[in-house]
Parts: C-alpha cells; sequence; structure tokens
C-alpha cells in the first residue's frame, strides 16, 4: 500500500495524483493484481485479477468532479502506475478550482489523505536471501516527485520441510510418534509446529 497525502499548509485542493512504483527484479511484474484506492472519502474497488484498470466516476453532486482513474503495470519498463484525476464536468478538462478537487489540505480525520494498493509475487527462481525492495514516488499536480521511504525485505522462498516417523512400542500397543521441521539456508526459520490426528480416517 502507498499512502500519500496533501500537505496540511497546501493553499488548496490537489486535482491530479500520480503515483509510480518501481518493481525490483526479484519480483514478477506479470503478477502484480490491483487493490482498492482511497481518495478522500472516495474508495473506488477495484475487481479481482486486474493488472489494468481504467474509469471515470462521477462524484458530481457529491464532491463537484469526476474522478478520472488509470492504473496498471508496465511489463516492458518494469513499473506500476496509478493517475488520479479530478475531471471539470463541464469542460472535460483537468480542474483548476482550488475549493474542490481529489485532496484538500489534510487535516487531523485524514480528509486530505488517499491510497493506492497491489499484490505482487516473487519470481519462482528468485532464491532465499535475496533483499527485495519496494519505494514509490508521488506527484501532486505539477509539484516535484516526493519519495516514499524504502522498505527492505528478505525473501525466504521455500517452505519448511516436515519429517515425521511412527514406531510401535514393543508390548504396549501404543505408537511413538517423532516429529521435526527445519527451513532452508537463510530461511526465516521454524517457529511453531501443529500435530493433527485422525481417527479411523476421519
Amino acid at each position: 500500500t502507498v499512502n500519500f497525502q496533501n500537505d496540511p499548509a497546501a493553499a488548496g485542493y490537489t486535482h491530479e495524483v500520480r503515483v509510480t512504483v518501481p518493481i525490483d527484479p526479484g519480483l514478477a511484474a506479470q503478477s502484480v493484481q490491483l487493490g482498492d484506492i482511497k481518495i478522500g472519502n472516495i474508495t473506488v474497488h477495484v475487481p479481482a485479477d486486474r493488472g489494468l484498470f481504467q474509469g471515470d466516476f462521477d462524484f458530481t453532486q457529491s464532491n463537484g468532479f469526476i474522478l478520472r482513474v488509470s492504473a496498471g503495470v508496465d511489463l516492458k519498463s518494469r513499473g506500476a502506475t496509478w493517475l488520479l484525476q479530478a475531471i471539470d464536468p463541464l469542460t472535460g478538462e483537468l480542474l483548476r478550482d482550488p475549493t474542490r478537487g481529489l485532496l484538500a489540505p489534510n487535516d487531523a480525520r485524514g480528509n486530505g489523505a488517499g491510497f493506492v494498493s497491489y499484490t505482487i509475487e516473487a519470481n519462482p527462481d528468485t532464491p532465499t536471501g535475496i533483499k527485495i525492495t519496494a519505494q514509490a514516488s508521488v506527484v501532486f499536480d505539477n509539484t516535484p516527485p516526493e519519495e516514499t521511504p524504502a522498505l527492505v525485505y528478505t525473501l525466504d522462498s521455500a517452505a519448511p520441510i516436515t519429517t515425521l516417523t511412527v514406531q510401535p512400542v514393543a508390548g504396549t500397543g501404543n505408537q511413538l510418534v517423532r516429529w521435526s521441521a527445519s527451513d532452508d539456508a537463510g530461511g526465516s526459520g521454524v517457529k511453531t509446529l501443529s500435530l493433527y490426528v485422525a481417527v479411523d480416517g476421519g
């Protein structure tokens, strides 16, 4: 999720927000699925399994503009981009009115804040221990871009392996059950084990 806000000290509303996220080489760009979008008091639900999404949403009565959303991933440049615009319903052009738009100067209730979201998977051949970096660039109207803090994740590419043995205990009718689990080298390790027992195939 990429969070953003209009500066609380801003002179007026923001009319265009552009969010760009470069995709780390260890991630599979084709696996990007766009998530929901929030801009101030507006939430846009993006249908599941979408790598591209475009639409105009009429908020003329409540907010005084048409929300135009264009979002998607470019597999060639390996980047995901969201372009959110407040369109003037009378002209069809980008709104310029400082008294209405996408984001008011932010306040304690978050009226000037929003976010875009997405999910992505690692490349199947990316090994355990590789560092994955996520960082976004956000541009409001024609202001210089602002970089979000970089988030770094260490990839654990393989699931733990569990072994279980069962041995009869002579003369008792009981069974001795032993189990253990191990992760690949450099993985996140094993925190807990859960043992499930089925009786007569139940």
